[in-house]
C-alpha cells in the first residue's frame, strides 16, 4: 500500500496538469498538421501544402497540494530527498526541519528544510486534492493538401495520462514520510472515493478534412480523425468506502471497504514498487505494445465568415474563382470539435485482484513488501485469506477510455496579422469506467500575432479547478515551435515564486507553404506549366501566345495576325468554302476548288463571274444561260422557252399555222382567227348567232334581239339584252350584276393601281404584295365571285412578244392569288391582249405606262 501510493506521488508531486497541450499554438493558421489534433477540420484549406512534424513533445502536470519555489532550492537538497528512507531519517535526526501546521481542524505537513520555504503542502480551499499528468510524444506526423478542397494527415504519437482524484491530505502526508508520522498514528482515517488511473498508448491517426461549402462570404469545412490505438501499459486503483486506523508506520487495523485495482499483463513482473519507473515507460521500444487495442475518433467542423471574399479571388491555369491559398480570408472563424472518442480494452494482469475488507485487524505492512506488482498481489491475497476479507478475479479485462472532450473556439481577425482567439474546453469524466483519464474544463483568451514566418501568442487561461495563468507560444520561422501556459517562474520575484506544476511543449517541423503560383508573364498560366514563360499566352496552349485568338498558337500559325482555322494552320477561309483565302480567287464568296474558290452556283461548269445566268444551269454557248427547249435560242431570247420553235417565230411553235403562236392559241391544233385566240368562232347556245355577235352566248335568242331572249332570265327586272349578268340577279346601277360595296371596290382599285412588275418581266414587285393579299382575302369571303385578269402592254416591240408578256403577267397575278387559297380553275379567268387594247397614247411615255397594265374585273354567271 505504502509503495503503491508513493509510486503515484513520485509522478505528480512536482507537476501541474493543465486542460490542453500546445496552448496558444494550435489556434494559429500556421499550426499545420498539429492543429488537426484540436480540430481535424483545420487541415483543409490549410496555409501549408505539406507539413511534416519531425518530432514534438508536450508535457503538462498539475497538483493542487504541493507548492515549490525553484529559486530557493539549497545545495544538497536533491541528495537529501533521494528516497523515502532519507526523508524519514531526516525527520528522525532533526525534527526541527519539519513543521506541523493546522487548517480547518486538519493537520498538514510542511518541509522547511534550509533557508526559506522550499515546499508547502497545503490547499485550504478543498478537502481533497487532485493530481494529474499527461504528455504527448509525436514520433512522426505529416499532412498533405491534395487539392484546394481536401487534405489528408497521418501521425504516430505516444501519449500518457495519469490522474489521481479525491485523495485525502492525510494520506499524502503519510506517503511523504513513508507512514513515519507519529502525530497521525492511532487515528481513524478514511478515503471513501480515491481514484487513480494511468494509461500509456501508441496512437496511429489517419485524418481527412474537406471543404463542404464555399459560396461567397460563407465557408464551411469538416474533418475526421480515425485512430488505431495500441496500448502499451495501464493501471487503475480506486477505493469504495475505505476506512482504517493507522497504528504505526508498519501496521493498521479496523480496515474495511473495497479496493479495486488492475494493471496490464506486462506489469505483472515489473519492479515499479521498488521505484524503477523505467518498467512503466518503455523508452527503448516506443512503438512496442502491451496487449491492448482500440479505436478512437475526433470529429470537427469550422465556419468562416469572409466578408471580403472577392479580394482573394484569382484565376490561374484555366480555373476561375480560385481563392488565394497563401492568405487567411476570414474575419471571424468559429470551430467546434469532439475529440478522443473511444478507448482501449486491456487484458488484466493475471495477479490483479479486487479486495473487500470487513473490519480486518492487525494488517502488517512488512508482510506486503514486494518487488513487483504480481508479488504484491499474491502477498495481499495470502494476508487477507481467512482474515475477514475476500477477493474476486471475475473480470479478465478492463477498459481505458480516452480523455474525451469538446473544444470550441472563435478567432477574430483584427488586421495586419493580429488576431484575438477565445477557446473553451469541456471535459468528460467517464465515471462508469475504471479509468478516470480526463482533462479539465478551461477557457483561454489569446491575443496573437500570426505571420507565415513568425507567430507569437500570449494565452490567458482559466481552468475549472486550478485557477488563472498567463503563458506564451512562439513559432520561429515555420520550423521551430515552443511554448508554455505558465510564465509565472519568469515573471515573479524569486521570493514570490510558488509553483504547483509546469507545462512545456516543443516541436520541430518542415512545412511547405501554399502560395499563388508564379506567373512571370502575367498570362494566368503558372510558370511551372507555361511553355512560353516570358511571353504572354493562353491556357489552351500552356501559356504560349495565340495573337489572333483563332485557336492556333503562333508557333504553328501560318497567319498569326489574322484569325483563321485549325485545318489551315491558322490561316482564314472567309467564305467557308474549304479553300484558304490566300489561294482563293473569290475569298468573300464560297466556291469550289475547280475554280480556285470561285462559285458555280448552278453547277453548269461556268463560274458565276462569267455566267450570264448564274442561278440556272445553262450552256457555254450562251455564257451559262439555258436553252430549255433545245431549239437553239437561249431562254432569255426565246418567247416560248419550254416549247421548241423556229428562230423566225422567236422560238415559239405555230402548229396550226394560223399565224398565232401555240402559247397564245387557245386552239393550237385547229386554225382560227386571231380575234378569237386562234379558235374558230362558236355558237355556244346554238341559236344561229356566233358567240362573237351574240350578246347572250349562253342563252338562246333571236338575231333581232342580238341573240338574247325577250325575257328576264335572272328575274332582276332587267331584260337579258340589257343585263350584263343574265343568270345572276343584280342591280341596274351595275348593269344587272350584283352590287359591289365601296370598300370592296376600293380593294379592287388599290390592287390594280399598286400592281408593278420588273421591267420587261412577268415578276411582281414586292411593293404590290400587300394590296394583292387584301384582294385574296376578299375573294375568300366572296366565294360567288369570279375574277377576270386581263393583261395588256404598250406598243413597244413585236406584237407577238407583247402578247406573250401580257399573258405571262396575267398568269403571274393568277398564281399569286392561288398561293392565297383561291381556286383558279373555278374562279379565275385569264385574258391577254398585248398591245391590242390601249387606253392611252403609245407615242408618249406617260401613255405607254398606262397601257402596261393588268386589269381585274369581277364576273357573275
Amino acid at each position: 500500500m505504502r509503495s503503491f501510493v508513493w509510486f503515484v506521488c513520485f509522478f505528480l508531486i512536482f507537476t501541474k496538469g493543465f486542460s490542453q497541450q500546445y496552448v496558444g499554438y494550435l489556434q494559429s493558421n500556421y499550426a499545420g498538421v498539429n492543429a488537426g489534433s484540436m480540430n481535424p477540420a483545420f487541415i483543409a484549406d490549410n496555409r501549408f501544402l505539406v507539413d511534416v512534424n519531425i518530432g514534438s513533445f508536450a508535457m503538462t502536470g498539475f497538483n493542487d497540494y504541493a507548492f515549490f519555489n525553484p529559486w530557493k532550492m539549497p545545495s544538497g537538497y536533491l541528495n537529501t530527498f533521494t528516497s523515502s528512507s532519507n526523508q524519514a531519517e531526516a525527520y528522525r535526526t532533526d525534527p526541527s526541519n519539519f513543521k506541523i501546521v493546522s487548517y480547518d481542524s486538519t493537520t498538514y505537513y510542511r518541509n522547511t528544510l534550509g533557508s526559506g520555504n522550499i515546499f508547502e503542502y497545503n490547499n485550504p480551499k478543498k478537502n481533497s486534492t487532485n493530481l494529474s499528468y499527461n504528455h504527448e510524444i509525436a514520433i512522426f506526423n505529416f499532412m498533405i493538401c491534395l487539392e484546394d478542397e481536401i487534405a489528408f494527415s497521418f501521425g504516430i504519437k505516444q501519449r500518457t495520462f495519469v490522474n489521481l482524484d479525491q485523495v485525502s491530505y492525510e494520506l499524502l502526508a503519510l506517503s511523504r514520510t513513508d507512514l513515519n508520522f507519529p502525530s497521525m498514528w492511532n487515528l481513524y482515517w478514511t478515503d471513501q472515493n480515491l481514484k487513480f488511473s494511468t494509461n500509456t498508448w501508441n496512437e496511429y491517426t489517419l485524418g481527412i478534412a474537406s471543404v463542404v461549402y464555399d459560396k461567397e462570404e460563407h465557408f464551411f469545412k469538416s474533418g475526421l480523425n480515425i485512430k488505431f490505438l495500441q496500448g502499451k501499459q495501464a493501471a487503475y486503483f480506486k477505493t469504495d468506502g475505505l476506512e482504517y486506523e493507522l497504528i504505526n508506520a508498519d501496521s493498521a487495523r479496523s480496515m474495511q471497504g473495497e479496493i479495486h485495482y488492475g494493471y496490464t499483463e506486462n506489469l505483472d513482473n515489473s519492479s515499479l514498487l521498488a521505484g524503477d519507473v523505467s518498467d512503466f515507460f518503455d523508452f527503448q521500444n516506443p512503438l512496442k505494445g502491451g496487449g491492448g487495442f482500440g479505436f478512437g475518433l475526433d470529429v470537427g467542423v469550422v465556419y468562416e465568415w469572409r466578408p471580403k471574399w472577392m479580394t482573394f479571388v484569382y484565376s490561374m491555369d484555366g480555373r476561375k474563382n480560385l481563392q488565394r491559398p497563401d492568405l487567411n480570408k476570414y474575419r471571424i472563424r468559429a470551430a467546434l470539435s469532439v475529440n478522443d472518442i473511444g478507448g482501449i480494452r486491456y487484458k488484466k494482469g493475471k495477479d490483479a485482484l479486487d479486495f473487500a475488507f470487513n473490519n480486518v485487524q492487525d494488517l502488517d505492512f512488512d508482510n506486503l513488501k514486494a518487488n513487483s506488482l504480481g508479488a504484491f498481489t499474491q502477498k495481499v491475497s495470502a494476508l487477507v485469506a481467512g482474515n475477514q476479507a475476500n477477493y474476486t478475479t471475475e473480470k479478465s479485462t478492463f477498459f481505458m477510455n480516452l480523455p474525451t472532450h469538446v473544444v470550441g473556439n472563435v478567432d477574430y481577425f483584427i488586421g495586419k496579422n493580429f488576431y484575438l482567439n477565445a477557446s473553451g474546453l469541456l471535459a468528460f469524466a467517464m465515471k462508469n469506467n475504471e479509468n478516470n483519464s480526463r482533462l479539465y474544463n478551461s477557457f483561454t483568451f489569446s491575443p496573437r500575432f500570426d505571420h507565415k514566418f513568425f507567430s507569437l501568442s500570449v494565452p490567458l487561461s482559466v481552468t475549472q479547478v486550478y485557477g488563472a495563468r498567463i503563458g506564451a507560444s512562439m513559432r520561429l520561422g515555420p520550423y521551430i515551435v515552443l511554448g508554455t501556459s505558465n510564465l509565472k517562474p519568469f515573471m515573479s520575484a524569486k521570493k514570490d515564486v510558488r509553483l504547483n506544476g509546469a507545462d512545456i511543449y516543443f516541436a520541430l517541423k518542415v512545412p511547405i507553404a501554399r502560395r499563388v503560383l508564379k506567373d512571370t508573364d502575367k498570362d494566368l498560366v503558372s510558370d511551372k506549366l507555361d511553355l512560353c514563360i516570358d511571353t504572354p499566352g493562353v491556357w489552351a496552349f500552356n501559356g504560349c501566345p495565340d495573337s489572333d485568338n483563332d485557336g492556333v498558337q503562333d508557333a504553328e500559325d501560318k497567319c498569326p495576325d489574322v484569325p483563321g482555322i485549325v485545318a489551315f494552320s491558322g490561316c482564314p477561309d472567309g467564305d467557308g468554302d474549304g479553300i484558304v483565302d490566300g489561294e482563293d480567287d473569290c475569298p468573300s464568296i464560297a466556291g469550289i476548288a475547280a475554280f480556285n474558290g470561285c462559285p458555280d452556283t448552278d453547277s453548269d461548269g461556268i463560274t458565276d463571274a462569267e455566267d450570264d445566268c448564274p442561278t440556272i444551269a445553262g450552256l457555254a454557248a450562251f455564257n451559262g444561260c439555258p436553252d430549255t427547249d433545245s431549239d437553239g435560242i437561249k431562254d432569255a431570247d426565246d418567247l416560248c422557252p419550254n416549247a421548241a420553235g423556229p428562230i423566225e417565230n422567236n422560238g415559239c411553235p405555230d402548229t396550226d399555222k394560223d399565224g398565232l403562236f401555240d402559247y397564245l392559241d387557245d386552239c393550237p391544233e385547229e386554225a382560227g382567227p386571231k380575234e378569237n385566240k386562234g379558235c374558230p368562232w362558236a355558237d355556244t347556245d346554238k341559236d344561229g348567232i356566233l358567240d362573237k355577235d351574240d350578246k347572250c352566248p349562253l342563252n338562246v335568242g333571236p338575231a333581232a334581239n342580238d341573240g338574247c331572249p325577250y325575257i328576264d332570265t335572272d328575274g332582276d327586272g332587267i331584260l337579258d339584252k340589257d343585263d350584263a349578268c343574265v343568270n345572276v340577279p343584280g342591280v341596274i346601277t351595275n348593269f344587272g350584276c350584283p352590287e359591289i360595296q365601296e370598300e370592296e371596290k376600293e380593294i379592287l382599285q388599290t390592287a390594280f393601281q399598286n400592281l408593278q412588275f420588273e421591267t420587261g418581266k412577268a415578276v411582281i414587285k414586292e411593293v404590290s404584295f400587300e394590296s394583292l393579299d387584301k384582294l385574296g382575302a376578299l375573294l375568300v369571303k366572296k366565294p360567288e365571285w369570279k375574277l377576270k385578269i386581263t393583261g395588256h402592254t404598250d406598243s413597244q416591240g413585236k406584237s407577238q412578244t407583247n402578247l406573250i408578256l401580257s399573258k405571262k403577267r396575267a398568269e403571274a397575278v393568277r398564281d399569286y392569288l392561288i398561293s392565297k387559297g383561291i381556286d383558279a380553275d373555278q374562279r379565275i379567268i385569264v385574258a391577254y391582249f398585248g398591245e391590242e387594247k390601249p387606253i392611252a397614247d403609245n407615242s408618249t411615255e406617260e401613255g405607254r405606262q398606262k397601257n402596261r397594265r393588268v386589269e381585274m374585273d369581277v364576273l357573275f354567271e
